[in-house]
């Protein structure tokens, strides 16, 4: 077990209620202290007690909101604010599918109608100490690595380089790989993969509070490469357009059943990208050798820089795309320009990449093409394996592989020794 103790607030004037959770959390597979108890309703917590809810540093609160539902969710709105990051669980009557959904929007993880059986609320801790990168029998899951990309300006073939990225880590490491479309309104990444998805990212946010590592696995379609697809939706209502707050949660969720997780964004700053940004480990910028592309990047860097904090340029990496070796802009008038070098260049080869689109199967299937020659180069980078490294060479050999490479080792020494 982990040594990190997992700070808990419990509100509720329930005494059953408040028994079954402290002996939920008595069991030292949890991991958690109730550093917080307060039995008066949400409707009539003092200034002393909304103090010491901000004071302390809580990672988990649980919230009954008695008879009142709708002044409960607004309480759960006023907990979320005071910090993104706290897991929310709530009990109380049975809601209806409006009241429900305006619980999730709120930041309830977990809504458990009572009467709460303890199974029902250990099951429910279990699910919500998982979004908090804790297995309950074996405490911190190391949370995979998230890479969005990013691109100022449409046309530049930012969806084309994330959508075979995941493919090119997923090949070269063995290791659970899953795609994220966050360009709500246009994204073409289930194109790209030549799959119809089942679902999408607005179901994940419709269904987050039950959500557990079963539940994703159901939303997600695999692709015939081995990685998993998170699609964007065909159309999404105004109303359910997911807020920052939302998209961060769910990404820093998927973080902990994947080893790499790729997010395509769109050329907007949109809320959606603005919380990729903000659970990257990289923001890999993709962007052409022309005025347009060079010109937008330009422009966008300080906004981006205002809207996700200055320390974020330290986690981004220019990516030239199309590179052709002779454009009259180079990449050294692109480091003078923004201050930044580029870190890796993806070829031009607009025939093998075209065909890929057209025909939905991604190019880096195609090991002959020089695009897929660079992206397997800056997949390594990111994976931390040598340039160089070939498809499958951080997976497992299967016995057929061994058997093929122990008898190219011996042909070889029995050459080695005729010679």
């Amino acid at each position: 077990m982990n040594t990190h103790m997992v700070h808990g607030a419990l509100i509720s004037t329930d005494a059953s209620f408040r028994e079954s959770v402290k002996q939920v959390l008595g069991g030292a597979e949890h991991g958690v202290e109730l550093s917080v108890e307060i039995t008066v309703a949400c409707t009539e917590i003092n200034e002393a007690q909304v103090e010491e809810l901000r004071r302390v540093a809580l990672d988990l609160v649980l919230l009954d909101f008695e008879r009142d539902p709708t002044t409960g969710i607004k309480f759960a709105h006023f907990l979320a604010d005071l910090d993104p990051h706290r897991q929310l669980i709530a009990t109380g009557p049975p809601l209806s599918p409006d009241l429900l959904l305006e619980a999730m929007r709120a930041g309830i993880s977990e809504y458990l109608p009572k009467p709460v059986t303890p199974e029902a609320l250990r099951s429910g801790i279990h699910r919500v100490m998982r979004k908090l990168g804790w297995v309950p029998s074996g405490g911190l899951q190391p949370a995979g690595r998230l890479y969005a990309l990013f691109s100022p300006k449409g046309g530049c073939g930012c969806t084309t380089a994330a959508t075979n990225l995941a493919i090119v880590l997923h090949r070269l490491t063995g290791k659970k790989t899953l795609l994220v479309d966050l360009d709500l309104e246009l994204g073409d990444t289930m194109l790209l993969l030549g799959v119809e998805p089942r679902f999408s990212l607005i179901d994940v946010v419709r269904n987050f509070h039950r959500m557990d590592a079963g539940l994703l696995g159901s939303f997600v379609d695999r692709h015939e490469s081995g990685v998993h697809l998170l699609s964007a939706p065909d159309h999404v209502d105004r109303a359910e357009v997911p807020a920052e707050d939302q998209i961060r949660t769910i990404l820093h969720f998927v973080k902990q059943h994947y080893a790499y997780v790729v997010v395509d964004t769109s050329n907007s700053l949109t809320p959606s990208a603005l919380a990729a940004f903000a659970e990257a480990d990289r923001i890999l910028v993709v962007t052409n050798l022309n005025l347009p592309s060079l010109r937008n990047l330009q422009r966008r860097l300080p906004l981006l820089e205002r809207t996700a904090g200055k320390a974020v340029r330290d986690r981004i990496r220019i990516v030239v795309n199309r590179y052709a070796g002779d454009d009259v802009i180079s990449l050294g008038d692109v480091h003078r320009t923004l201050g930044m070098k580029v870190s890796w260049t993806l070829s031009n080869d607009y025939a093998a990449v075209s065909r890929s689109i057209n025909a939905g199967k991604p190019v880096v299937l195609n090991g002959k093409s020089r695009y897929t020659r660079d992206l397997q180069a800056l997949g390594a980078d990111l994976a931390g394996l040598p340039r160089g490294s070939r498809a499958g060479e951080g997976a497992h050999l299967s016995w057929r592989g061994l058997t093929l490479l122990w008898r190219r080792l011996r042909r070889h020494r029995e050459e080695a020794e005729a010679w």
